[in-house]
């Protein structure tokens, strides 16, 4: 009787890279705090995952957090001109946007096709 080989999730890359997404989604709901935490996950995470398509992925998330975080800034300090909550509107559309794409291309198994553009 042969058995099958035990494969935990942490081994797939593809399972990191749809939990970092997944991450990202949650933080529109507990305050940026799993953002953080996919961050994180994305640095450690980036080394083993280098050489798959999931490696596209990891430097998308981190690139995503960062600029989310700087615009972010700058938008809650133009809040005081009134122009900062176009600016926190516009980014929570770009957010959303990179970051729907990326869990569709991680589930699908793809690789993000320029992971430090702006798209």
């Amino acid at each position: 009787m042969s058995q099958q080989p035990v494969t935990y999730a942490g081994t797939n890359p593809q399972t990191w890279a749809i939990v970092v997404w997944a991450l990202f989604i949650a933080s529109y709901f507990t305050l940026a705090i799993t953002a953080i935490v996919a961050v994180i996950i994305a640095y450690v995470k980036r080394g083993d995952v280098a050489g798959t398509p999931f490696e596209s992925h990891m430097t998308s998330a981190i690139r995503t957090f960062w600029i989310s975080l700087i615009v972010g800034i700058v938008g809650v300090v133009l809040c005081f001109i009134l122009i900062g909550f176009l600016v926190l509107g516009l980014l929570a559309v770009w957010n959303l946007f990179r970051v729907i794409r990326g869990l569709i291309y991680a589930l699908d198994g793809k690789p993000i096709v320029d992971p430090a553009g702006w798209l």
